[in-house]
């Protein structure tokens, strides 16, 4: 079997680092075709890594594709799922806030046949999450920690009168669950969709938002407890080196879940 065909929505930060690791790495893929609200993006993107790519809607895109990669944001999640049931090809979801607004597109990919890739995104410490639910969990809180300027314009910030400017001391600018601080926070908190899909569930997943001046750099702090015993796990993020609004971590956790998937696509698995 030939290289497996990637189908990119989204032609951003993330779309140009799985671009890179394919022209880098012994990766047995190739990208056919590319989507992105901006057109200028996705032609940027094919004539900086030179791909032989077509740009193509997203319905055009699935059917040429073996395997969708969603790198865009959580709206059109719902969007790129159903484009996947409907021409029976696996994908990976980056924005897995999107999958938090809609919980029965998983369901409606499972029982299609479907395989959704979960990346862990900017954080560590999801396969004890997910080892841990096998003898139940009592409790998982992330506390996120941010420079003020990450956190700038964000919905909640905006429509609470929450300013982040000239702080001088770290402010707690949210606590509350997974499910609520996805919406009110959705460029921000996508590692909290991670952890409550892998453990207990966004309405249960508890999460603390730290906007703190002294912050160089992005943190995760995941603490749970069950009957394994307590876990703390700690992530301290360096940005992207193409994008610094970007953790590396996010997309190398992308280029891993794309080399595992083509490794099961060439492989027959």
């Amino acid at each position: 079997m030939g290289k497996m065909k990637i189908g990119l929505v989204g032609c951003g930060n993330i779309a140009s680092d799985i671009s890179r690791a394919l022209t880098e790495k012994n990766i047995p893929a190739t990208v056919v075709a590319v989507t992105d609200i901006d057109r200028s993006q996705a032609e940027a993107l094919l004539n900086r890594y030179k791909l032989n790519a077509s740009i193509l809607d997203l319905e055009a895109l699935a059917e040429a594709a073996d395997f969708i990669v969603e790198c865009a944001v959580g709206s059109v999640v719902p969007d790129v799922v159903h484009a996947s049931i409907v021409h029976g090809k696996d994908c990976l979801i980056m924005s897995l806030g999107g999958l938090l607004a809609d919980p029965q597109l998983i369901d409606r990919a499972r029982l299609a046949g479907i395989t959704l890739r979960l990346p862990s995104g900017a954080v560590c410490g999801l396969d004890g999450i997910r080892a841990a639910m096998q003898g139940g969990l009592d409790e998982v809180t992330l506390t996120t920690r941010k420079p003020p300027a990450g956190l700038k314009g964000a919905p909640y910030l905006v429509e609470n009168n929450i300013s982040v400017d000239g702080l001088t001391e770290a402010l707690v600018v949210f606590e509350g669950f997974a499910r609520e601080a996805v919406r009110a926070f959705p460029a921000n908190v996508n590692v909290a969709a991670a952890l409550s899909l892998a453990g207990i569930g966004p309405d249960k997943t508890r999460v603390r938002l730290i906007a703190d001046p002294a912050a160089t750099v992005n943190s995760h702090e995941i603490h749970a407890v069950g009957a394994f015993g307590e876990m703390t796990a700690l992530m301290r993020n360096e940005p992207s080196p193409r994008n610094p609004k970007s953790s590396y971590m996010a997309s190398l956790s992308a280029c891993a879940e794309v080399a595992a998937a083509a490794s099961a696509f060439v492989s027959g698995t």
